[in-house]
């Protein structure tokens, strides 16, 4: 994998992924949004349906809590997307699921838990490696034990940090010895909760193995809660570690993360996402609408950045979430046939509201590409936040 910035300062900057070993074509501009995916596939989205949705080559998140029982029968294929018949598509393998909030407190040893609905499974360094040989991810973070948040105590601070550098180590040297990862890209994982001086022991030793990129880890537990979180929570430690870590190479930030959020962390010079927003936002029935133009929804419209389907005021509103959205969703159904789909519990109601949800958020992104670009971001970023506070 090759990675090439236009700017190595801490701000928002524009970028470029490129030379994959299986997509050697594929050019992928950053700040990037992976496409969240559960089992290898978008949720609530057949493939047929997600073609359908965006004609252009994403990259897919795949998470081990959702994959890890899969493994078996994926060592049956030549990888995980052949598996899932997804091909197509490059994927990122992460450790947690960034949508379901982690259980904390079962990290042991040199293991890291992993929760799937049958329970939780204790993965060491081995385990791991060898399902990211059988999955072949075209990039994959090194195992670590991100079970930390605000709240943390320093002793359990040193405690994840150094469980992270060991199992890191072990990753590290299975991955120079396999000629099945030899072209795969293994990012680190900067631990360390909210203690500056641990992020520092946590940087320098990850500095020092020249690696492709890396992951900010352990600002929080994942979940739903995340997007509750402010900048002004996690600037701080986000700043301090950027500025420990090399600035021409990969910064990767996983979680449900506001977009007033997000923002921010694209110009303090974050370069990936994933989409897991977008998921818990149709989970708990909300409509993106921080794109949408307000003429034409009169008293029924609300200039946040999300509206509730659920609620009884679209009953008779026949219009369309977002009359400005191009999605196959605003294009053909409204709000009012949208909350019968939700109050008759149609399974439709999911597919049509993640599909708005979806092409949105990858809108977005390609709005904050463009910004950044015209010299512009400075600008956007103060008046949607200002909008949107």
């Amino acid at each position: 994998m090759k990675f090439i910035t236009d700017s190595v300062s801490r701000c928002a900057r524009l970028g470029t992924l490129s030379e994959l070993e299986k997509f050697p074509e594929a050019i992928f501009e950053t700040p990037l949004l992976l496409v969240y995916t559960r089992r290898g596939s978008v949720p609530h989205l057949t493939k047929d349906v997600f073609k359908m949705l965006t004609k252009e080559q994403h990259m897919l998140s795949v998470t081990l809590p959702t994959t890890i029982t899969m493994v078996d029968a994926v060592q049956q294929s030549q990888s995980f997307t052949e598996f899932v018949s997804m091909q197509e598509y490059p994927t990122m393998l992460t450790i947690q699921d960034p949508s379901k909030k982690t259980p904390r407190g079962y990290q042991k040893h040199i293991t890291t838990a992993i929760w799937t609905k049958h329970g939780h499974h204790a993965i060491t360094p081995d385990i791991y490696m060898n399902l990211v040989e059988a999955f072949k991810p075209d990039i994959y973070v090194a195992l670590c034990d991100g079970d930390s948040n605000e709240e943390t105590s320093e002793k359990k601070i040193t405690k994840i940090v150094e469980r992270s550098k060991r199992q890191f180590e072990k990753c590290f040297e299975r991955h120079k010895s396999s000629d099945i990862l030899k072209n795969t890209c293994m990012l680190g994982a900067v631990e360390g909760g909210y203690d500056l001086t641990a992020r520092e022991q946590s940087a320098r030793f990850l500095r020092e193995k020249n690696l492709e990129g890396y992951v900010i880890d352990g600002l929080h537990v994942n979940g739903p809660e995340v997007q509750n979180i402010s900048f002004g929570k996690i600037k701080e430690v986000v700043h301090h570690t950027l500025d420990l870590l090399p600035p021409e190479k990969l910064k990767v930030s996983m979680g449900c993360w506001s977009p007033n959020v997000l923002l921010e962390l694209i110009d303090s010079g974050v370069d990936i996402f994933d989409s897991s927003y977008p998921y818990v936002m149709t989970e708990t029935a909300k409509a993106i609408t921080f794109t949408c133009d307000s003429h034409n929804h009169g008293n029924n419209y609300n200039p946040g950045l999300v509206i509730s389907i659920s609620d009884k005021s679209y009953v008779e509103d026949f219009s369309p979430i977002c009359d400005r959205c191009q999605c196959l969703t605003c294009k053909n159904h409204t709000r009012a046939y949208l909350n019968h789909l939700y109050n008759t519990k149609e399974l439709l109601f999911s597919v049509l509201l993640m599909m708005h949800n979806t092409h949105t958020y990858l809108e977005f992104f390609k709005t904050i590409r463009e910004h950044i670009r015209k010299g512009t971001f400075q600008q956007f970023k103060k008046q949607f936040i200002d909008k949107f506070s």
